[in-house]
């Protein structure tokens, strides 16, 4: 076919949006039908193409891929329960509903129904978190990044802050401590060596311009050999003995004492950070405390009350949906639920029952021809920086195919749909229990099932 002619097969708009009338919009397919089409005609002038074959197979696949959000439900298969890079904390159907029922409507969200005038959005959280912690104060923000910047900011700017050179930390997103300080205006004094930090070395750096001594938790790393650090009981000591707050940012917004859940671990609460004596301590909502991201900030009433004056509180404030989710949290904590928040439920949950998961799952893809299936006994991560040195006993689903490598079926799992995050060991697919629910199993196999076929 002459090129002449090969151009001339090329469909006219009006007949591709009248193909695909009613399945998609039509301005996204005339979108998509006009891009299609100058490709095809520019690779058959420069002869990559012979016809116009194909274009319609083509400009579906395209819309399909258009019309679908960039934000996408994923199932967690890594065993990683606060998975950054997949949104953290999963929020409970509980929580998501009142999100929903908040966002859809009006709110009383900055209004005092009994006294008919404008209120507080803060203080629908605060008597939860006052209750929960025991502290006198309470603050919410956009994330704990907010609030350590927001707490520096008000408290130290022009100042000093006292920190332990091994406390300065780098998290995700290259989110250095050392950074955050100097963006607020505060003036880092750095005491102790990375391995070795001593009360004496705080005191020795006080000085009448110090404003804060800073605790950090470490969020993503431990230390273990020729090691040493301040207890958080030492410098709240030193700090009343000097008249200077004391503030710790704990990081992971841990609500319920972990020995409660039966895991054991050094990990402190809001509650015993505030038992302890610390003035101010903040942590994220959406780590182990299992809410929406937000950061919260608890403590001392007149230095919280200094932050709400401040006015980057207009620029970090939460929004009506953060607060509806995180209030719903709260609530599920007051209750005692906490079965029901699901970042504690997938942490604290029995090899028991992840073995009858990894069973379930092993059973329906057993009979899937040249796939090699089985249980596989491994460990989790809590993740998200929090409790770096706990490992939970899994159970997971080990995938081999005879003819598609490992990294090849990770590839085909993640491009699916519903994608599918796994890990690999050993050239062996890994499909983590603790981090799949029982109502993922059905979506999971048939995910795996389209990528081996």
């Amino acid at each position: 076919m002459r090129k002449e002619e090969a151009l001339k097969s090329i469909p006219q708009i009006s007949r591709i949006v009248e193909r695909f009338r009613g399945r998609f919009g039509e301005e996204l397919v005339k979108a998509v039908a006009r891009e299609v089409a100058e490709r095809f005609r520019r690779e058959i002038r420069e002869g990559k193409r012979e016809n116009a074959e194909g274009i319609y197979e083509e400009i579906e696949r395209m819309l399909f891929e258009r019309s679908r959000t960039s934000l996408r439900r994923v199932i967690n298969a890594t065993g990683i329960v606060i998975n950054t890079n997949l949104g953290r904390a999963p929020l409970s159907r509980e929580v998501a509903e009142f999100i929903l029922e908040i966002a859809t409507g009006y709110s009383n969200l900055e209004f005092e129904l009994t006294k008919g005038e404008r209120g507080s959005r803060e203080t629908h959280i605060e008597v939860y978190l006052k209750e929960l912690t025991g502290a006198e104060s309470a603050l919410v923000v956009n994330n704990n990044a907010g609030a350590v910047f927001l707490v520096l900011n008000t408290l130290a700017k022009g100042r000093e802050v006292i920190v332990s050179r091994g406390e300065l930390v780098e998290i995700g997103g290259s989110f250095r401590i050392p950074d955050i300080m100097r963006a607020s205006g505060a003036n880092l004094v750095e005491v102790g060596t990375t391995n070795r930090t001593r009360i004496s070395d705080y005191e020795n750096a006080i000085t009448e311009n110090t404003a804060l001594l800073m605790k950090v938790h470490r969020s993503n790393f431990y230390m273990r050999g020729f090691v040493e650090s301040v207890p958080l009981e030492d410098l709240v000591e030193l700090g009343r003995l000097k008249g200077i707050p004391v503030y710790y940012d704990a990081g992971s917004g841990l609500i319920v004492k972990l020995q409660r859940l039966g895991i054991k671990s050094e990990e402190h609460s809001f509650g015993e950070c505030i038992g302890k004596g610390v003035d101010l301590v903040s942590g994220s909502g959406d780590k182990l405390l299992g809410g929406p991201q937000a950061g919260i900030i608890l403590g001392r009433k007149d230095l919280i009350d200094r932050m709400r004056k401040n006015p980057l509180m207009r620029i970090l404030r939460v929004d009506k949906m953060t607060l509806a989710g995180l209030e719903m949290t709260l609530r599920v904590y007051m209750e005692g639920r906490f079965e029901d928040i699901p970042v504690i439920r997938m942490i604290t949950e029995r090899e028991e029952v992840l073995r009858r998961r990894a069973l379930r799952l092993k059973n329906r893809l057993r009979s899937v021809e040249g796939l090699e299936v089985k249980v596989v006994k491994e460990v989790s991560k809590p993740g998200g920086g929090s409790l770096p040195e706990l490992e939970l006993p899994t159970y997971c689903v080990g995938l081999k195919h005879r003819s598609i490598s490992a990294e090849k079926l990770a590839v085909r799992l993640r491009e699916g749909d519903p994608p599918v995050i796994c890990r690999i060991i050993k050239n062996m697919v890994l499909l983590d229990m603790r981090t799949v629910k029982d109502e993922e199993i059905r979506p999971l196999s048939e995910a795996v099932i389209k990528a081996v076929v």
